[in-house]
């Protein structure tokens, strides 16, 4: 999905929400319900995660179907979590964690490689990872008691890779967010599976507090950190 705001920022979101396939789906055809504000619009795309042409396509689609030059914030938001793969490391299936670095590690590469032309035109260029704390080396122990291998690795790399754009694009405010436990289908799925009640942010307060963090993220105080929705700091 990309918005235009009234501001003349330019915003490239995956996984804008869950089981969009195509364009024309229901689920697609809700966003462009949207109430925006004056002189902005909502253009629903399909990226794949998976898919190594999607991303380029899209990018080339905006540009030459709908004028648009510059991409100033991407959001790779698109990911998979399996409940059904959430396994020790002695019960996990290879198939299951390849599945989860294609789509949560691959697949932020596939989207940055496509959308770095038109994201390297903006003045203030920013890509938000949305990651998790089971990705914080430093804080493993914290959700040792869930066995989130597949998950968790994958989402480590992602980090890893966000943390080396920053590194390799010196203009680029590249961070990594973990939004913290949002009450979505997903969440009620994994709680039920673990025994654990369900609890935490609602879908509108985790991107309210994600909207706060964009709109200060600054190169010398966000870009190449790791940080709760709230802006405190994790560990890598």
């Amino acid at each position: 999905m990309t918005v235009q705001r009234n501001t003349d920022t330019v915003v490239l979101v995956t996984g804008a929400t869950k089981g969009v396939r195509a364009p024309g789906s229901t689920e697609a055809n809700s966003l462009s319900q949207f109430n925006c504000a004056q002189d902005s619009r909502v253009l629903v795309v399909k990226i794949n995660a998976q898919s190594e042409t999607d991303a380029s396509d899209v990018v080339q689609a905006l540009a030459s179907q709908h004028g648009i030059d510059r991409l100033d914030i991407v959001i790779a938001n698109a990911g998979i979590f399996d409940v059904a793969a959430h396994q020790k490391v002695v019960d996990m299936k290879l198939a299951d964690l390849q599945e989860h670095i294609d789509v949560n590690a691959y697949g932020v590469i596939r989207l940055f490689q496509s959308t770095w032309p038109l994201l390297g035109k903006s003045e203030k260029p920013t890509f938000l990872l949305n990651s998790a704390g089971a990705a914080s080396m430093g804080g493993m122990k914290t959700f040792a008691h869930f066995p989130l291998a597949s998950y968790a690795a994958s989402k480590m790399l992602a980090n890893f890779f966000v943390l080396r754009l920053q590194i390799e694009h010196p203009n680029l405010i590249a961070f990594a967010v973990h939004p913290g436990s949002v009450v979505t289908e997903n969440r009620t799925a994994a709680a039920a599976k673990l025994g654990v009640p369900v609890e935490g942010l609602s879908v509108d307060e985790c991107v309210s507090s994600l909207l706060s963090l964009l709109d200060g993220a600054t190169l010398a105080t966000t870009s190449g950190t790791f940080v709760n929705v709230d802006g405190t700091p994790i560990p890598w």
